[in-house]
């Protein structure tokens, strides 16, 4: 990466990631500051890495140049996740994204959006009861329980304790992929935050298995039809996991608490958003504050258009 300016430094030494965690903004403005230029490289997860920081550079990534790259999360998620969609390449993508159209037909979501709208009316009820909210963490929370209900038809009001024990796995499972990945663990001692996670990833399964085998839940039936028992309970584990209830909160949290910018009478009729506005919104909300910072690649061959 000779030709990109920055430098990478040494292994372990010369890493960033601390750095880009702590504020991400100030990172790449600072790094840009110093490079000259928006695509610069430093080490991040102590891997040498090309951050780009240009509109049309990420469109050329993502589209022109898409052929040069895979997805580059396999490494660091992939003992905690397994295979699933989130690792697949190429044709692989393509053919898996395919077999899960019919999950999203019209009338398949219509079934769902009876569940969906139950959750939405219950959260938004409890927000304006007049108490106190944690916003994020009563999103967090709802995220996490529809999501159980829409791909494990697991409900709280006929399951609370296994509910419960879902939540709790969850989040332990989440832990391990924002932690170092070491795996040990001291009998009667400690164990690592990752050994942890795996130990739940492992319990998530069983609990997923055992739902299969004695629920009939649309969503889960639907999936089984298309890509076989093996697949099924891996992309489960995944829709079920943090990742989905912590994106959707963050996006819904920062609507709500940017609510000052848009909430005024130009845009509102009766104290209500028409879809049109409510998707410029959310789409501004989405540029404005990802609730994911950025997207990683592996390059597979060199693409000088971009460095």
């Amino acid at each position: 990466m000779a030709a990109v300016p920055g430098q990478c430094g040494y292994a372990v030494l010369g890493d960033k990631s601390v750095d880009f965690y702590r504020n991400t903004t100030e990172f790449v403005e600072r790094q840009i500051r110093c490079s000259g230029g928006r695509i610069f490289q430093a080490r991040f997860l102590n891997k040498p890495t090309v951050f780009i920081a240009s509109n049309a550079a990420v469109h050329e990534l993502l589209y022109e140049k898409s052929h040069n790259f895979t997805m580059g999360y396999k490494d660091f998620f992939h003992q905690i996740y397994g295979d699933n969609l989130l690792f697949a390449n190429g044709q692989e993508a393509i053919d898996l994204r395919k077999s899960l159209h019919i999950l999203f037909t019209k009338q398949s979501t219509m079934m769902r959006e009876v569940l969906i709208n139950k959750y939405a009316d219950e959260t938004v009820n409890s927000m304006i009861s007049g108490s106190a909210v944690a916003v994020y963490q009563h999103f967090k929370m709802t995220m996490m329980q529809l999501c159980l209900a829409l791909f494990l038809d697991v409900e709280s009001e006929h399951s609370s304790l296994l509910v419960e024990q879902l939540i709790h796995l969850t989040t332990v499972h989440w832990h391990g992929i924002i932690s170092v990945p070491l795996c040990f663990r001291v009998p009667f001692l400690a164990a690592s935050s990752y050994s942890k996670a795996l130990k739940a990833k492992e319990e998530l399964l069983q609990i997923i298995a055992e739902e299969l085998s004695t629920s009939n839940g649309s969503f889960h039936t639907q999936l089984l039809q298309q890509l076989g028992y093996r697949e099924t309970v891996q992309h489960l584990l995944l829709f079920i996991s943090a990742l989905v209830p912590k994106a959707l909160a963050s996006i819904l949290t920062s609507f709500v608490c940017s609510s000052h910018l848009w909430g005024h009478l130009p845009l509102m009729k009766n104290g209500e958003l028409d879809s049109a506005s409510l998707e410029c919104i959310l789409l501004e909300v989405l540029r404005m504050w990802p609730p994911f910072i950025g997207g990683r690649r592996i390059a597979t061959e060199v693409s000088p258009a971009l460095v």
